[in-house]
């Protein structure tokens, strides 16, 4: 329960940032774009993850509005490690794992390893190694940059 009252603020502050800084550009990608790149950016972490098996956890409203035909795209996944993981390494790995395009991003101190993390495109990933049901999990969660048009009916 810890870890996910963590997630709920470390979430918070994410979509604070994003709502200063996303919508700034001019020019901005389109709401597919955002959506795919960030459905995109989950998987190359869930790909990170030895053994990982990726659930994708449905949110009843994924788009957030950030501007006028504007919104914002956010997406919370789980990948279950293989027996044996290391949570920690994990996370201290994540970024050079990634490579360039990606810088750390302040976040509150949670007691569970994680990394909050801010791509040049704008997106933001909060990545947390928590115990979920009585077994640990990597619990992603991505914030797209702001696109532009109406987000699909779902």
């Amino acid at each position: 329960m810890r870890g996910l009252k963590n997630v709920a603020a470390t979430a918070i502050l994410i979509l604070a940032a994003t709502t200063m800084t996303g919508c700034v550009m001019a020019g901005r990608p389109t709401i597919d774009e955002v959506r795919a790149d960030t459905d995109a950016m989950m998987q190359r972490v869930a790909d990170e993850v030895p053994g990982g098996v990726a659930e994708v956890r449905p949110s009843d409203s994924p788009y957030w509005k950030c501007a006028e035909n504007s919104f914002y795209y956010s997406t919370r996944w789980t990948v279950a490690p293989e027996e044996g993981f290391d949570g920690s390494a994990f996370i201290e790995a994540l970024p050079d794992r990634l490579g360039d395009g990606f810088r750390e991003f302040e976040t509150v101190e949670v007691s569970v390893p994680a990394i909050a993390l801010k791509h040049s495109s704008g997106m933001l990933l909060d990545v947390q190694v928590i115990d979920l049901d009585g077994r640990t999990v990597v619990s992603l969660l991505g914030v797209s940059a702001c696109g532009e048009g109406e987000p699909p009916a779902e």
